[in-house]
């Protein structure tokens, strides 16, 4: 009353002053605003007498009505109620909630199968207001939830009781998470776990989290497809339906200042979720500011805990009512889900890994084959070996030579041989003598398999006294050691041959015929040739380098060839398809073939690392990590 009050006084003082100066125009003027001012003191009198009198709604402009939960009304917390009123939540933990408590259910498992033989929901209890349980759904409530909370609020028990609830309620195969934690990844670390976990990152490793949100769009786009050409109007129409993805991001303030330029897609996920199932419950500090007007726009269930700005409350729930949270009460939480406003108490497990457990065998008694990972871990820094290939894959018309990854998932690079000749580009020491022999021990083995000598294997190589060559055909007793005889040999060694060794007769031997382990269209030679620099040199007075120059030109005839700087190799006319080692130089490696988007992605670590490279098949470029990195 006095803040009204007290312009309206001011006001009547001026105009008293104006009339004393006989300043009529004046005082009219001001006339209107101190009328403004009346009817507003008379309307605040007003409003006041009917809230005594059991208005249906508080002083702060909340609709006073029953929550469905049974938990209090939004009238409980206003004024200097709301502390005492938040004294008396009650504080239980999560297993009584979902009855799995250690004294009435000593086997949980067998309550949690019995739940997933329930009709999918992703209503469960969280929390207690006063009087009953607080049920969560963010199917109804939803399709998005925004949470807000100080440091210690309790936002990761809220998460984690949140998840550990729905994964209760719902199997593997309804139900998915994807959990980015961007404060060591700490929060959800007890729950990757769970079967229902396809992905689990954290800021301690930013490339796994752009793989993440990489993979989460790739995601959204494959439903986007699936709804498309059933012509569904959403995943759920769907006859097999994909199961409900949600995305749980702990402090995303972090995310977007530590990864500006892909956190969009997270937006993406808020904004076209609803109908694809995907759901995405953003937890931070600070929502002022930091999620943006899109964002909100489509996160209807807004949950805040303890803050200290009350403008942060304003931003989730219309009122500063959360800032005045105590310390003392770690958990309080007040829910807007867009009816009303309650206020309740989050529920803590009290042991998360008996809860887990339970979890894991409740999937195994139902026989549910665990989810593919949405996303694998990037590329690691060596490759003992690679994984082995599928029984559906065909490899007829390739050679698997090294781990690669599609910016989602790692799978085995195939080096085609149908492809025309191969370049491997690179610096000294990265490992292009180890990557021929691999090569050539391969295609020699694949020789063996059979009597017929459709193709001849040739090495050259530079000895003591210049090239030497090698031929490889019919080596079927030695091809055991060619891939050790790559690895470790210098640049002066070379496999073992019982042809003509020394000879520079590269058109010579092998049949036209087809082999039955090679391509179809398989070469007569596999000619591979190891520091080939000089003999690229236009100038080059090695007749090596007239046959080399023929070779390549030659379809009869696959070159592959080592070399460590491209400056005399004409790309892609000689070399479609390569395998680049980075040299650190942007130009040099833009000029082999690396795209500066894919450049840009390699760390200080990446660019020298050896056996890291980038593979080129004609149009497709993928990074990839060679199973060695001890030879030039």
């Amino acid at each position: 009353m006095l803040v009204m009050v007290a312009p309206m006084t001011g006001q009547l003082m001026l105009i008293a002053m104006m009339v004393a100066f006989r300043q009529w125009m004046f005082a009219a003027m001001m006339v209107p605003s101190m009328l403004g001012c009346m009817a507003s003191l008379a309307l605040a009198r007003l409003q006041r007498s009917d809230g005594m009198d059991g208005n249906t709604d508080d002083p702060e402009g909340f609709p006073r009505h029953a929550v469905p939960s049974g938990g209090s009304s939004a009238a409980d917390f206003g004024g200097a109620d709301d502390a005492a009123v938040l004294q008396r939540l009650a504080s239980v933990d999560l297993e009584t909630l979902l009855e799995l408590r250690r004294e009435t259910d000593p086997l949980p498992w067998r309550t949690v199968a019995r739940q997933w033989l329930l009709p999918f929901s992703m209503s469960v209890p969280v929390g207690m207001a006063q009087h009953d349980a607080v049920r969560l759904d963010l199917s109804r409530q939803g399709p998005h939830a925004l949470v807000a909370g100080t440091t210690g609020s309790g936002k990761s028990v809220l998460l984690q009781s949140w998840c550990l609830a729905m994964a209760v309620r719902n199997p593997p195969d309804r139900l998915q998470f994807v959990f980015l934690d961007f404060k060591g990844g700490t929060a959800f670390r007890p729950l990757e776990r769970l079967p229902h976990c396809v992905g689990n990152v954290c800021d301690l490793d930013l490339q796994h989290a752009v793989r993440a949100l990489h993979a989460l769009d790739v995601e959204l786009k494959r439903r986007e497809r699936l709804v498309a050409e059933r012509r569904a109007h959403d995943v759920a129409a769907l006859r097999s339906a994909p199961p409900r993805l949600v995305v749980v991001v702990d402090e995303f303030h972090a995310l977007r200042e530590q990864l500006p330029d892909v956190v969009n897609r997270i937006v993406r996920i808020a904004s076209l979720g609803r109908s694809l199932g995907m759901h995405v419950i953003a937890c931070t500090q600070h929502p002022v500011g930091q999620v943006s007007s899109e964002m909100k726009a489509n996160m209807t269930l807004g949950l805040c805990l303890r803050v200290r700005d009350a403008m942060q409350s304003v931003e989730i729930l219309g009122s500063g009512r959360a800032a005045g949270i105590p310390p003392s009460l770690p958990g309080v939480v007040y829910c807007n889900d867009g009816e009303g406003v309650e206020a309740w108490r989050c529920a803590a497990a009290r042991d998360i890994t008996r809860m887990v457990d339970a979890v894991g065998l409740a999937a195994r008694y139902h026989g549910t084959v665990p989810p593919p990972a949405l996303f694998s871990v990037p590329l690691p820094r060596t490759v003992a070996r690679l994984p082995a290939l599928p029984a559906s894959s065909d490899i007829s018309r390739g050679i698997p030579f090294a781990l690669a990854d599609d910016g989602v998932t790692l799978h085995t690079a195939i080096l085609p041989l149908d492809h025309g000749n191969i370049g491997v580009i690179g610096p000294q020491g990265r490992g292009k003598t180890t990557l021929l022999g691999q090569i050539a021990g391969q295609i020699a083995g694949r020789l063996c398999d059979d009597a017929s000598d459709a193709v001849t294997v040739r090495w050259t190589r530079r000895g003591a006294i210049g090239y030497e060559t090698h031929t490889l055909s019919g080596w079927c007793d030695e091809d055991a050691d060619m891939a050790d005889a790559g690895a470790g040999t210098g640049s002066n060694g070379g496999p073992g041959s019982n042809g003509d060794s020394g000879s520079n007769n590269v058109h010579g031997s092998g049949s036209a015929h087809a082999h039955a382990g090679m391509p179809q269209a398989s070469p007569r030679l596999v000619w591979l040739v190891d520091d080939a620099d000089p003999l690229f040199d236009p100038f080059c007075a090695d007749p090596l380098g007239v046959q080399l120059r023929e070779a390549l030109a030659d379809h009869g005839t696959l070159v592959v060839f080592a070399v460590e700087s491209s400056r005399h190799v004409r790309i892609p006319e000689q070399c479609a398809v390569r395998v680049v080692f980075p040299t650190a130089d942007k130009a040099t490696d833009q000029m082999n073939g690396i795209p500066a988007a894919l450049w840009l992605s390699f760390d200080a670590e990446s660019l020298t690392l050896p056996g890291r490279a980038v593979f080129i098949d004609r149009a497709r470029v993928v990074p990839v990590q060679c199973p060695f990195g001890d030879s030039s």
